[in-house]
C-alpha cells in the first residue's frame, strides 16, 4: 500500500511541481530518473540547467526528476537499455528490479553494487565521498573534485528515512554512465542511503 501511495505522489509531483520545472521538450533519448520522497539533493559538475541536463523538483526538494542526455561510450543499438526500479522499505531494505526496454538482453549480476557504475574509479570515488563526508554540499563538491571527468554532471540524493522509490529509464551499463547507491553506516549504528546519478552529458 505504501508503494501505491508513493507512486500516486510521484505522478502528482511531476505534473505540478512548485519548485523548478524543466520546460525543455523531450528529444526521445533521455535517461530519466525520479526519486520520491527524498530528504534533499545537490548537483555538481557541469550542472547548469539546459536541454541535455534538466532537473524538476518540488519547492521543499523532497522529490526530484532528472532528464539527462548522456553521451554513452557504446552507442550500438544492440546494447541493452534498462528500466530500473528501486524500492526502499524499513522491513525489506532495498529491492531492485530491472526490465530490458531495448537492445539485446545480457546476463546481469543483481549482487554487484557497481553493475550500473562500471568505471571503477568513479564507483570508488563515490563510495569514498559519501563515507568521508557528512553533508550534501560537501559531497557534491567532493564528487566534482575526485571524479574529475570533464563534461560529467552529477546529482546526489540523501534518501532520508524509508519508504521511497527510485525509478530510472534508459539505463546503460557504460563507462560514461553511473547510477550507484551507497549505504552509509552512522556512528550510532543507523544507516543513511545515498543515490548518485551521473555521466557524460551530450554537448549539443
Amino acid at each position: 500500500m505504501k508503494l501505491v501511495i508513493l507512486t500516486a505522489l510521484a505522478v502528482a509531483t511531476w505534473a505540478a511541481p512548485t519548485g523548478n520545472t524543466c520546460n525543455y521538450a523531450p528529444v526521445g533519448d533521455e535517461s530519466n530518473q525520479k526519486a520520491v520522497p527524498i530528504k534533499d539533493f545537490r548537483t555538481s559538475g557541469l550542472d547548469f540547467v539546459r536541454p541535455n541536463w534538466c532537473i524538476t523538483h518540488c519547492a521543499d526538494r523532497t522529490s526530484v526528476l532528472v532528464a539527462a542526455r548522456f553521451q554513452f561510450a557504446n552507442s550500438s543499438s544492440a546494447v541493452p537499455a534498462y528500466k530500473i526500479h528501486r524500492s526502499v522499505s524499513r522491513h525489506s531494505g532495498i529491492k531492485v528490479s530491472a526490465e530490458v526496454i531495448s537492445g539485446e538482453p545480457r546476463q546481469r549480476d543483481d549482487d554487484d553494487d557497481d553493475e550500473f557504475c562500471i568505471d571503477q574509479t568513479v564507483a570508488d570515488a563515490i563510495h569514498r565521498v559519501v563515507n568521508e563526508n557528512n553533508d550534501l554540499d560537501t559531497m557534491a563538491e567532493a564528487l566534482n573534485y575526485y571524479v574529475n571527468k570533464p563534461g560529467w554532471a552529477f546529482v546526489i540524493y540523501d534518501m532520508g528515512p524509508p519508504p521511497s522509490i527510485i525509478e530510472t529509464v534508459n539505463v546503460h551499463i557504460d563507462m560514461n554512465y553511473c547510477e550507484k547507491v551507497v549505504v552509509k553506516k552512522m556512528p550510532d549504528g543507523s544507516e543513511v542511503l545515498y543515490q548518485v546519478f551521473a555521466g557524460l552529458i551530450k554537448a549539443d
